[in-house]
């Protein structure tokens, strides 16, 4: 039997109908024998086998009904896609990496600000977020957890990069965050631990364009990080306990190199932010708060009496930074 173009173009058209995913499977067993179907045949193709049209009818009713069976996306929806995801990138002839955090539901037609986490010195971006864990403060942003290179970070003395390196990998990052997922890169902030704290001081004081609002914990300030600032204000919170043994509040020399006090980093960032060098004190539990007046972009110390050298679960770093950061996004 000679097949017939047309007699497959009649059942095919004639079948569309069933394709629509308000017509129950049944309609698609019934509509190659209906009179409309005999209609169209005999109009479009007479002389076509009604053997050959019913087949074709039965398999076009079949494939309508595969099609009703497939769920389809429509646009707006949320598409189930993996949260976790590690990405490498070229930088400055370096092949680097960096972890990313998407939000719950997140979807490729909204856009999401950033927030960037940077951890101490020997820790990989995996252990940052194990104790960062900034998603749970940020579930409505893209959270990513840089890589440092030999996990350090440029500014300190044992670092295999320089602050300039570090802050061209930070921004290759945010290019590759917006050109993958639909991030905001206007809105982003930035948090880091030690060494990593140090990172986030330098982004605010080197790229101050970067980023909208800096947070440091237990931060590591050798000079080349916060010194030779850009113009620019960015508003910065320094968390800081009092009995660091690695990291003196007060400053001091570590790996044969200097490291600026608590206060003397919050004096150039309340300059560069347009405040007066007078500070509002405060006192919660055990963090001491010091605000600085009449600032462009709020500038502030939280003291930690007693603490040391971690990222602090009493009070809670991870609220308190986030806390700060927050409306600032």
């Amino acid at each position: 039997m000679k097949l017939s173009r047309r007699a497959i173009a009649v059942a095919l058209a004639a079948a569309l109908p069933l394709s629509s995913l308000s017509a129950p499977p049944a309609q698609a067993q019934t509509l190659s024998s209906s009179p409309e179907f005999e209609a169209l045949l005999k109009r479009y193709a007479p002389g076509v086998d009604p053997a050959l049209v019913q087949a074709l009818g039965v398999l076009a009713a079949l494939a309508a009904s595969l099609a009703i069976a497939i769920p389809i996306v429509r646009s707006g929806e949320a598409v189930s896609i993996a949260r976790e995801h590690t990405h490498s990138l070229q930088v400055g002839g370096r092949s680097r990496t960096y972890d990313v955090v998407l939000p719950h539901g997140f979807s490729p037609e909204r856009s999401y600000p950033v927030v960037l986490g940077f951890g101490g010195w020997q820790h990989t971006s995996r252990q940052t977020r194990d104790y960062e864990n900034l998603e749970s403060q940020f579930p409505g942003a893209i959270v990513v957890y840089g890589q440092g290179v030999n996990n350090a970070w440029g500014g300190a003395p044992y670092a295999a990069t320089s602050v300039n390196d570090d802050v061209s990998y930070t921004r290759a990052v945010l290019d590759d965050v917006a050109s993958r997922y639909h991030a905001d890169t206007t809105r982003t902030v930035a948090v880091g631990l030690s060494n990593g704290g140090g990172m986030a001081a330098a982004l605010a004081c080197h790229a101050p364009e970067m980023v909208d609002a800096v947070a440091t914990v237990a931060g590591a300030f050798y000079s080349p990080t916060v010194t030779g600032c850009a113009g620019g204000q960015v508003p910065t919170l320094i968390m800081h306990g009092t009995n660091d043994a690695v990291v003196s509040y007060n400053g001091g020399v570590r790996h044969g190199a200097p490291y600026e006090s608590v206060d003397a980093v919050a004096r150039t960032f309340a300059r560069k932010n347009g405040c007066s060098l007078v500070a509002a004190e405060s006192r919660s539990g055990s963090v001491t708060a010091f605000d600085f007046e009449r600032c462009s972009a709020p500038t502030r110390i939280e003291r930690v009496e007693g603490g040391g050298h971690t990222w602090f679960t009493d009070p809670d770093a991870t609220r308190a930074t986030a806390q700060f950061l927050r409306r600032f996004l």
